[in-house]
Parts: C-alpha cells; sequence; structure tokens
C-alpha cells in the first residue's frame, strides 16, 4: 500500500503496529490515510476499531510499532500530533446541565478559539441545525440532537482531521442525509480529512471515498467501496425498475453473457452477474426495444454490506 493518500503524505498512519492486552492482541495493523480521503472503518465489535482510535488519538500506547498523526507521535509529541485534530465520541457524555452554547463555549475556551467566538459559535450550531437549541439544557435534547452536538463541538475551529466514532447514530433520515453533505464539504478539494468508524453500511457506502475491513486486529480490506466489493465478490447485481416487462424481455436477459440468475418484485428486477462485468447497456437496450417503461437501472445499493458479511465469513466470523 502505497504510503501517499490522495493529497500528498499520509494525515494518519500505522505501521506494523500492535497493541497486547495480554488476553488479547489488536495487529499488526498497517494503514495510512491521505489529506482529503473521507474513510469507513468497518469491523464487527471486538474487532479493533476502539483500540485504534484510541492510539490516534494518544490514549494507549502501541505494544509496538508506531501510530503517526500529521507526522507525529500521539504519545511523545501529543500537541503537536492531535494540533487540528477534533473527535466526536459514539455515545458523548455531556453535561446534562450545560446549554449547547455553553458548552461550545467551553471548548473554544478549551481550544484557545476566542477571536470571533459569539460567530463560530452561531456557525457550528447552524451547520448541524440546533441553532433552534443553542439555549436548551442538553438534558432536555433528544439522542439525536445530542449526536448533532457531538459533531457541533468537533468542528469547532474549523480543524483538519476529524475522528468520527458512529457520527450518524440517532439521527433521523434527513439528519444523515444533512450531514453527509457536511463531511463532503468538510474534505471537497484535500482540505480536510474524515476516519469514520460505522456499523452503517449504506452511510459508509454513500459517503465515504474509501474504507477499510478490520478483523480480529489485521486489516483485510483497503480500498474504495468498488474496489472492495470486486475483491471480496465473485458477482454483481444491478437491479432495475421498469413497467411493462414482458417475460419474453426476461428471457433474452437471461441469456446476457454472465448473468445467473434474474428475479422480479412488482416493477422491480433484480440480476445477479458473475463477475463484474458491466451488463447495464445491454440490459437496458433490451428493455427499450421491447416496449416497456425503464425507469432506473443501476449497480445494487447494499453491495459494500454483502461485501463486508462475506469478507467476515471468509475469516472465520459467521454473522
Amino acid at each position: 500500500m502505497s504510503n501517499a493518500g490522495p493529497h500528498g503524505p499520509p494525515v494518519l498512519q500505522f505501521q506494523n503496529t500492535v497493541k497486547d492486552y495480554g488476553s488479547k492482541r489488536i495487529g499488526p495493523v498497517d494503514l495510512s490515510i491521505g489529506k482529503g480521503e473521507i474513510m469507513g472503518f468497518l469491523g464487527p465489535n471486538g474487532s479493533g476499531k476502539t483500540t485504534c482510535i484510541r492510539l490516534m488519538l494518544g490514549l494507549i500506547r502501541p505494544s509496538s510499532g508506531n501510530v503517526r498523526v500529521n507526522g507525529y507521535d500521539p504519545i511523545s509529541k501529543h500537541v503537536e500530533a492531535l494540533n487540528h485534530v477534533a473527535y466526536s465520541p459514539e455515545l458523548p457524555n455531556i453535561q446534562t446541565f450545560l446549554t449547547p452554547t455553553e458548552l461550545l463555549s467551553l471548548v473554544s475556551h478549551e481550544l484557545g478559539f476566542q477571536a470571533d467566538k459569539d460567530a463560530e459559535i452561531k456557525r457550528v450550531l447552524e451547520l448541524v441545525g440546533l441553532i433552534e437549541y443553542r439555549d436548551t439544557k442538553v438534558g432536555k435534547l433528544s439522542k439525536g440532537m445530542v449526536q448533532r452536538l457531538s459533531v457541533a463541538q468537533a468542528l469547532i475551529g474549523d480543524p483538519e482531521l476529524l475522528i468520527l466514532d458512529e457520527p450518524m447514530l440517532g439521527l433521523d433520515p434527513a439528519g444523515s442525509a444533512h450531514f453527509r453533505e457536511v463531511f463532503r464539504e468538510f474534505a471537497v478539494g484535500g482540505k480536510g480529512t474524515v476516519f469514520m468508524s460505522s456499523h452503517m453500511m449504506n452511510e459508509v457506502e454513500s459517503l465515504c471515498t474509501s474504507v477499510s475491513i478490520i478483523h480480529s486486529g489485521r486489516i483485510l480490506f483497503r480500498g474504495s467501496c468498488s474496489e472492495v466489493v470486486r475483491k471480496v465478490l465473485d458477482y454483481s447485481v444491478v437491479t432495475v425498475e421498469a413497467q411493462g416487462l414482458q417475460q419474453e424481455t426476461l428471457n433474452s436477459i437471461k441469456e446476457i453473457s454472465n448473468v445467473s440468475q434474474v428475479r422480479i418484485n412488482n416493477q422491480i428486477v433484480e440480476i445477479m452477474v458473475k463477475g463484474h462485468d458491466d451488463i447495464r447497456p445491454a440490459v437496458s437496450d433490451l428493455i427499450v426495444k421491447s416496449g416497456a417503461k425503464l425507469y432506473t437501472i443501476k449497480t445494487a445499493d447494499n453491495m459494500l454490506e454483502r461485501a463486508y458479511i462475506e469478507a467476515l465469513k471468509k475469516n472465520g466470523v459467521d454473522r
């Protein structure tokens, strides 16, 4: 794997990193993340995701190997490594008697961010959709609102690296869609980097520019979503939404090279393909020529989830 990411040298790097707990060993982990990446970090419970995050943040020391954040050791050069790094934890523990404004004021003070502090607090509260609740006690906020507030405190001061642990947890669909845009905008043009640990495959697939799958403390696969799918799965799936399909057309689709199965449910057709040939032009041509109405034709949305489950099965995890 190259040590250079999409925009120059790595922002985060694990080099043969091991954390030995005695009863359990995580690693060796070799992983580098370049500036501008939005990486999804996937793995079952107990696979080493939390350990990797703690190593990044300098909360624990590796037993062997190296961890580098912005080129620095987060243990011996803690301030230099974590300057411009922000973290949003899973299930944030925020004091319930504070309001969002009060919390963000405290965060701004700790970061030494005083210039236009009020304007910055207003900016991030608007960004995460909490401006109407700025003076509401945290104890009265919903779980999703607390999650939004956790991301807000991470965005204070315009950091360069976001480390996010299940950032979409508790959000409604509209909130998740909004946060996807926030994170894309954060990373656009390589100005920021996002490391996101998550179990939500659909969010990772729709947001992340790259993924890593970790199991038993080792990186199994690393690459873009499409690269990981191709590495793990020996098949692909195309879904079609059409109206007026006749059996004759379905039979013709079955005869396309490498098509192994065609299933239809109302107006949705699922086509299983051996390998990863793109059969969409051939399928759409058959449907249009038949006189049926073609609405959509695309690769199935859940291919990363299928690849993830298959990767774990191949490594002895029955999910």
